[in-house]
């Protein structure tokens, strides 16, 4: 593998381990993104020096985030991963959802709090505006960038 993806790929490794991933996780979402083309567990393992059972778990891990999705190939028995078609809308989507689930125990909670629990209950309400505040802007967000995903292909369009 070229040097400059090898440098991208463990760079990718270390920025996922510092939000709370498996380093080999990193590595696995950097050379899919830049690979291009659906990779087998074997192959995964082989290019980053990993064991089968670390790929696997880890591309269950990066498919359940909505980061890469698992692939077929006709004839092949064998799973391929690759990038998911947009990963970063995906990743805020998981992460609205999450950010949803925190909202509805922070109001459940703040609802039964005993009344000398008075600061509690602010927090909690501090705490479920914050995360309502969250989602909106994902929303605001993800729709500029479907504006922005949108504009070039409009131009090549046109052209």
């Amino acid at each position: 593998m070229d040097d400059k993806v090898l440098q991208f790929v463990e760079r990718m490794g270390m920025i996922c381990e510092k939000e709370g991933m498996a380093r080999s996780a990193g590595r696995i979402f950097g050379l899919l993104l830049v690979g291009g083309r659906p990779y087998s567990l074997d192959e995964l393992a082989e290019t980053l020096q990993a064991s089968k059972a670390s790929a696997s778990t880890n591309c269950r891990m990066l498919e359940q985030l909505g980061m890469i999705q698992r692939v077929s190939s006709l004839g092949d028995r064998r799973d391929f991963y690759k990038m998911e078609g947009d990963p970063w809308e995906k990743m805020l989507r998981v992460a609205q959802q999450r950010w949803r689930d925190m909202v509805n125990a922070f109001s459940d909670a703040r609802a039964t709090l005993p009344p000398q629990l008075a600061d509690g209950r602010h927090r909690l309400e501090e705490a479920e505006r914050f995360h309502e505040l969250l989602i909106e802007g994902c929303d605001n967000l993800l729709d500029a960038w479907q504006g922005m995903r949108a504009a070039p292909r409009a131009a090549e369009d046109a052209a």
